[in-house]
C-alpha cells in the first residue's frame, strides 16, 4: 500500500507541471489565434528557434545557463522557509563583481583558466555577500526577506546603471557599458562551430552539487527541516536563523555566478539590459520543478528554449518577442493554480494510505 501511494504521489507531481505547461501553451495558442496570427506556424517558429539547427541548439543551452544557475538558487532559498525575490539584484551584483575584477586581473597577464576562475569567484563573493543582506535582516530583525529583496534588487540595478555611466564606462564614453572584455577571460567554446560557452557545464554541475547537499547531508536535511517547520526545527536543535542566513548566501552566490556566466560567455561586457528579467523568471523556474534541483535542469532548459524559440518566432512570422514572456507568465500562473489541487490530491492520497 505504501509502495502504492508513493507511485501515485510521484506520478501526481510528475503531472502538475506538465499540465501547467500545456494549460499555458493552450492559453497562449488562443491569444494568438484571437490576434490573428496561425498558431500551428507560431509554435512551429518557436521549435525551429531553439531545436531546429546547431546554431539554435547552441543558443537555447545558452539562455538556459542563467536559468538554471537561478532556479536552484531561489529553489534552495525557499526549501530554507526564505523566499528570495532579488535574484535578479544579486545576478547584477555578480555581474558587476565580474566585470569590476576583470578590469583589474587582465593587467597581471594570468593563464586563461586561472583568469576566468578568479573572475567567477568574484562574481560568486559578490552575489553571497549581496544575497546576505536580507537573509540578515530577517534573521536578526525580522524583516520581510519579500520586501528587502526586491527592494535591494531596485537597488543594485540603479546602481549598476550609474556605474556604467560613469566609473567603468567604456573609454570614449559613448556607450552606457563596460569596455570589452580581454579575450582569455571568455568562457571557451565547447562545441565546435557554435557559440556554445562553458556555462552550461557550470550550470548542471551546481545543481547536482546542490542536488547533494539537499538530499545527501546533514547541513541539507537542516535546510529542509527548517523550511517545513521552523519551530519544530528550533525544538530540534537547529538554528533556523543560520540556516535563513546561510540559504540567503547561496542563493545569492549562484545568482551571481549567473550573471558572471553571462558576462563572460554572452555579452562580454556589462550593459543595464544584459539580463532580460532572469531574475524574476527564474521563480517560475523553481516552481515549475517544485524546488528540485534536478527538475530545475530541465525548467530551465525550458525557459531557455522558450527565450531562443519567440525570438525567432517573432523573425520569421512577425509575433512580439514579448511572448516569451507572456508564456513564461502563463506556465507560472498555472503553477500557482494546481498547486492548491496537488496539496489537495496528496492529503487526501495520505489518508487513505494510513
Amino acid at each position: 500500500m505504501r509502495q502504492s501511494y508513493r507511485f501515485i504521489e510521484l506520478t501526481i507531481k510528475i503531472a502538475m507541471p506538465i499540465m501547467a505547461i500545456i494549460s499555458a501553451f493552450l492559453l497562449c495558442g488562443l491569444m494568438l489565434a484571437a490576434a490573428g496570427y496561425d498558431t500551428l506556424e507560431a509554435y512551429k517558429a518557436i521549435w525551429m528557434g531553439a531545436f531546429g539547427s546547431k546554431t539554435s541548439i547552441a543558443l537555447m543551452l545558452n539562455k538556459s545557463a542563467p536559468f538554471i544557475l537561478l532556479g536552484v538558487g531561489v529553489a534552495i532559498a525557499f526549501r530554507g522557509s526564505s523566499f528570495n525575490i532579488g535574484a535578479e539584484g544579486q545576478f547584477f551584483a555578480g555581474a558587476l563583481g565580474c566585470a569590476l575584477s576583470e578590469g583589474i586581473l587582465r593587467n597581471f597577464n594570468l593563464p586563461p583558466w586561472l583568469l576566468i576562475t578568479l573572475i567567477l569567484f568574484s562574481s560568486l563573493v559578490f552575489g553571497g555577500v549581496y544575497g546576505a543582506i536580507p537573509g540578515y535582516l530577517k534573521a536578526k530583525r525580522g524583516s520581510s526577506e519579500v520586501v528587502t529583496s526586491i527592494m535591494l534588487s531596485s537597488v543594485m540595478i540603479l546602481f549598476v546603471g550609474y556605474m556604467v555611466n560613469g566609473p567603468i564606462q567604456e573609454p570614449n564614453k559613448l556607450y552606457s557599458e563596460t569596455q570589452e572584455i580581454v579575450e582569455a577571460a571568455r568562457l571557451p567554446y565547447i562545441w565546435e562551430g557554435t557559440r556554445l560557452h562553458a556555462g552550461i557545464l557550470f550550470a548542471i554541475v551546481f545543481a547536482l552539487i546542490i542536488y547533494f547537499i539537499l538530499e545527501k547531508t546533514t547541513f541539507g536535511y537542516k535546510i529542509k527541516a527548517a523550511g517545513q517547520n521552523r519551530l519544530a526545527a528550533e525544538y530540534g536543535g537547529i538554528n533556523p536563523n543560520f540556516i535563513t542566513v546561510s540559504t540567503f548566501i547561496i542563493s545569492g552566490a549562484l545568482s551571481g555566478l549567473a550573471g558572471g556566466i553571462e558576462v563572460l560567455g554572452v555579452s562580454w561586457k556589462l550593459y543595464l539590459s544584459i539580463s532580460p528579467g532572469y531574475g524574476y523568471n527564474a521563480i517560475a523556474v523553481a516552481l515549475l520543478a517544485q524546488l528540485n534541483p534536478l527538475v530545475i535542469i530541465l525548467s530551465g532548459l525550458l525557459f531557455g528554449a522558450l527565450n531562443a524559440g519567440c525570438n525567432q518566432m517573432s523573425r520569421m512570422i512577425g509575433v512580439p518577442a514579448a511572448l516569451s514572456a507572456l508564456l513564461q507568465a502563463l506556465v507560472l500562473l498555472f503553477v500557482i493554480a494546481y498547486m492548491p489541487l496537488q496539496s489537495k490530491i496528496e492529503k487526501r492520497l495520505m489518508r487513505e494510505s494510513l
